[in-house]
Order: C-alpha cells, then sequence, then structure tokens
C-alpha cells in the first residue's frame, strides 16, 4: 500500500494543504510547531475517522483538532493498493461516513459494509488491519522509542511481549496471570474466601438449612387441616345433639302442658256430671234429703278417682322434673364440650396462622434458593467460560512459539547483527530467562546488558518487521521525529536498515531536523523531500 497525496481542507491549525508522497523515502521537514504531527493525525482520521469519545484523554481527537480558522473540517486522502487498484477517500469530519472513489471517480461507499457506531471501515476490509493495529506498527513517535536506563526492563518486556505474542503490549503471562486474577476475583475457588462462588455457597448452605427446619411445617399444615375437619365434624354433631334435647325437652313440656290441660278438663266435667246427678236425683225422689244422700256414694268414687288422678299426676310431675333435669345436665355437658370444641378450633386456628407464616417463609427460602443456585450456574458458565479462554490463549501461544516466533527471533538476529557489525548475532527468547544474546565467547548473557541505543534501535527495527505480519499488503512506515534521541551513527545504521526495506515499505519521515537528509545524501540514498 501506498499512500500517493493528502489534501486538507481544514483539520486543527492546518488550511488549505497538499503533500504528496511517492515510493520510497519520503522526508517531510518543518520548523516545530509547523503542524507535523497534526499532518500525521488528518491521515489517521482520513482511514479511520476522528473519534468523539475521550478514550481517558481530556477532550476527544474530534473537538482536538476542528479548525481553527472555522474552515471546513474536512480532507481527502489518495492512496494505492499493492494490485495497483487507486482510491480516494473524501471525509467530511462531521459526518459519519466518508465517501470513497475508485480510480474512475466513482462512488463505491456502499461496496463497504457499514458500521452503526463508526461508520464504513474500509481501510480495514481493504488491508485487515484495525486502526489500534495500524497505530501500533504503521506510525511510531519518538516517544515510542525513547528510552532512559530506568526503562530498558519495560522496553525488554515490550520485545519479549512482541516474540512470544506478535503484540508487543501483550505478554503471555502476564495475560494469563490477569485471566487467573479476574477469574479469582469474580468467581473464586474452594480454598478462597468472600469471593463470589464462595458467597454463594455460604449462602446456599444456610437457606438449604433454613428449608430444612421450615419444611417440617408442611406436615404441620396437613396434620392442622385434618384435625380441623375432625373438630368441625365433632362440633356439628353436638350441635345436633344439642338440637335434639332441645326439641324433646320442648316436646316433654307440651306434654306436660296437655296433661295439666287435659286433667283440668276432666275435673270439670266430673263436676258437672255429678251436679247434674245429683240434680236428677233430687227430681226423681222428689226429696231433696234423698237426693244429697244418695250422691254420696258418688261423691267419695269422685274423692277416690281426684285422689288417684292426683297420684298419677305427682308420679308424671316427678317423672318429668327427672326428664328435664336429665336434659339439662346433657345439655350443660354438650354446651361445656362444644365450648371446649371451639376453643380447641380457636387454638388451631393461632397455629394456623403461625405455620402459614413459616411456610411464606419456606417459600421466601425456596425462592432465594433459586436464585443462588441461577447465580451459581450462572458462576460455573464463567467458570467454563475463562477455561475456554485459557486454553485458547495457551494454544494461540503454542502456535505462536511454534510458527511465529522463530522468524521474530530471526528478524532480532539480523538486527543485531546488521547494527553492530556483527558482533552479536544469535538471539534466543525463552519463557524463564526472556531475551539472551549470544556474545563473541559463545557465552548467552541477557539481553539488557546491551547499550540503551542498542535496544532502541532493535525494538524499532523488530516493530517495523510485524508489517509484514499484521497483513497482506505492504503497509506504510510512517515515523514521527522518530530519531531525536537517536545519534549520527545509530541514525545511519537505522536509515541504511531503512534503505533496505524501502522497496516492500514506502517510508514517511517527519522532521524538524536536518540530519535525516544530510546522512541520507552520505549514504547516497534517494528521498524525496516535502517542506511544510
Amino acid at each position: 500500500m501506498r499512500i500517493d497525496a493528502i489534501k486538507i481542507n481544514g483539520f486543527g491549525k492546518l488550511k488549505d494543504q497538499e503533500i504528496e508522497l511517492k515510493e520510497g523515502i519520503n522526508l517531510v521537514y518543518g520548523e516545530n510547531e509547523a503542524g507535523k504531527s497534526t499532518i500525521l493525525k488528518c491521515m489517521q482520521a482520513l482511514f479511520y475517522g476522528a473519534s468523539k469519545l475521550k478514550n481517558g484523554k481530556s477532550i476527544s481527537d474530534f473537538d482536538q483538532y476542528k479548525p481553527w480558522s472555522g474552515s471546513e473540517y474536512s480532507g481527502k486522502i489518495k492512496y494505492t493498493l499493492d494490485n495497483g487498484e487507486e482510491y480516494e477517500v473524501f471525509r467530511d469530519f462531521k459526518k459519519k461516513n466518508p465517501i470513497i472513489y475508485n480510480q474512475f471517480q466513482e462512488d463505491i461507499s456502499k461496496n463497504f459494509k457499514p458500521d452503526k457506531s463508526k461508520g464504513i471501515h474500509f481501510l480495514e476490509e481493504q488491508i485487515g488491519v484495525d486502526e489500534t493495529s495500524f497505530k501500533n506498527t504503521a506510525m511510531i513517535g519518538q516517544q515510542e522509542i525513547k528510552l532512559g536506563k530506568l526503562d530498558t526492563s519495560s522496553m525488554m518486556q515490550k520485545i519479549s511481549n512482541l516474540v512470544s505474542t506478535g503484540d508487543d503490549n501483550i505478554s503471555f503471562k502476564k495475560s494469563m496471570e490477569k485471566l487467573n486474577k479476574m477469574q479469582n476475583d469474580s468467581i473464586g475457588t474452594e480454598r478462597t474466601r468472600q469471593k463470589p462462588i464462595n458467597l454463594v455457597n455460604e449462602k446456599m448452605r444456610q437457606l438449604l438449612e433454613q428449608k430444612k427446619t421450615l419444611s417440617v411445617y408442611k406436615q404441620s399444615q396437613i396434620q392442622q387441616v385434618q384435625e380441623k375437619e375432625k373438630l368441625k365434624n365433632k362440633l356439628n354433631q353436638l350441635c345436633e345433639k344439642k338440637t335434639n334435647l332441645k326439641e324433646e325437652q320442648k316436646n316433654l313440656q307440651s306434654a306436660k302442658t296437655e296433661k295439666v290441660n287435659r286433667k283440668i278438663n276432666i275435673d270439670t266435667y266430673l263436676l258437672i256430671f255429678f251436679m247434674v246427678l245429683a240434680l236428677i236425683l233430687v227430681f226423681l225422689s222428689r226429696n231433696i234429703l234423698v237426693g244429697i244422700v244418695s250422691m254420696i256414694p258418688m261423691i267419695i268414687i269422685g274423692i277416690l278417682m281426684k285422689r288417684k288422678s292426683n297420684q298419677e299426676d305427682e308420679i308424671f310431675q316427678k317423672a318429668s322434673q327427672e326428664v328435664a333435669k336429665k336434659c339439662e345436665i346433657e345439655q350443660e355437658n354438650l354446651q361445656n364440650e362444644i365450648n371446649q370444641t371451639n376453643v380447641a378450633l380457636h387454638i388451631l386456628e393461632v397455629e394456623k396462622n403461625n405455620v402459614d407464616e413459616k411456610l411464606e417463609e419456606l417459600a421466601r427460602v425456596e425462592e432465594e434458593l433459586e436464585e443462588q443456585n441461577a447465580i451459581k450456574t450462572e458462576l460455573m458458565s464463567l467458570e467454563v467460560s475463562f477455561k475456554i479462554a485459557k486454553e485458547a490463549l495457551e494454544k494461540a501461544y503454542e502456535e505462536m512459539k511454534h510458527n511465529i516466533s522463530p522468524k521474530f527471533e530471526q528478524d532480532l538476529c539480523d538486527i543485531i547483527s546488521s547494527i553492530t557489525n556483527e558482533k552479536y548475532s544469535n538471539i534466543k527468547v525463552n519463557d524463564e530467562a526472556g531475551i539472551l544474546v549470544e556474545a563473541e565467547n559463545g557465552e548467552y548473557m541477557p539481553v539488557e546488558r546491551l547499550s540503551i541505543g542498542t535496544i532502541d534501535e532493535m525494538y524499532l527495527s523488530l516493530r517495523l518487521s510485524t508489517l509484514s505480519e499484521i497483513s497482506s499488503e505492504n503497509l506504510p512506515i510512517i515515523l514521527d521525529e522518530t530519531f531525536a534521541y537517536f545519534d549520527n551513527q545509530r541514525l545511519k545504521n537505522i536509515l541504511l536498515y531503512l534503505q533496505d526495506k524501502k522497496y516492500n515499505h514506502q517510508i514517511i519521515i517527519f522532521t524538524c531536523s536536518n540530519r535525516e537528509e544530510e546522512i541520507l545524501k552520505q549514504l547516497k540514498i534517494e528521498y524525496h523531500l516535502i517542506h511544510i
């Protein structure tokens, strides 16, 4: 891939500026604050857009690079892929999607898959590299290779990462440690305490104990229902007996009243009978004395009959009183039993309310137990996900060591040999010792013992060599004041190295110094100079 031209209508401090680039080495010269870094940022924004997210910064790229002069916030970039296809991209940074033209100036924007949040990722589809990867490999600034004594170990870690994982920001060991820590923090183990899995297990243990304690109330509820049914049946029977006794007592009272009324009627009839009979006798005898004497036997008979009747009444009254008393006693006993049954029912109702509360608590416990079980299931699923992730990471690491790492090791060997005039030519990388370099006497020593400048160059060159791994395209190498801290010899070495790579990659060097141009002239390396 080659960047052919950039047109900036308005971006930050820049306005109405055009830059043409060529194959090989392009030297973009400008004084400090001339806008070199802004051009570099504009390239990136034309390809990938100006993000409105702050991403940890105080201001977003979109707001930071709004035109100072209020001019049109837009630009265009022209580039050619390795297969010779030419494209032009016009982007109004206030709009989500750019307009992509082919070499015939036909709008082919619809040929690329749109993204609802970020717009068209045309370059990623064409070269297979996202914005982060492009920025971390093809674009290199001076702060990314500036190295002091205190930063040596950090830089060596980056080189080790690059060789072992293909990315200088990714360490297999640290990635695995981070995964283990994430797994430990978000799940936990049997040996941890106060971690999610421990808390869930303890909570479930407590809930199961509560459930076991409360489950007995289910049987109590069944027993209560049965006992309540028995008491109700008993109460109904007692009430029925009481009703029957009342009816019997009522019938007895009716019979007594009827007997009294019948006796009164009989006595009345006898009196009338005797009076009529006496009158008849008087009338027949025509002698009052004879009539009266004649009535004496009848009066005696009446008296005897009355006495017998009274005796019968007395027996009946006594029998009635005994029956009535018995009924009253039975009624009283029945009422006591009814009262006791009602009390038992009331006690049962109170106990039922208590059991109902316990059963409601049991339902809550069972519901919470289900929730905790669901949480545990999720944790177990997450545990499986972590296991799969670690297995995938280990597999990728093993594949990297067997397929990619040897290539990086060879690049390291070539770089070290080149920049040390073949003083060091053999480098090995392993998990335990890190990066080792073979000295002239055959001893392997930590690469940290090399000079800081040599490590700087090695890291820069190794990073450049990753370009061939991340894309099938020969991506341009864009360097922004990258060599500000290089001495002349180191600068000469790296430019020679870049010259060796120029046939595969377009090289764009932004600088405020004349050193690059002078050394390029000394080395008789062709370059294209652009003043801004």
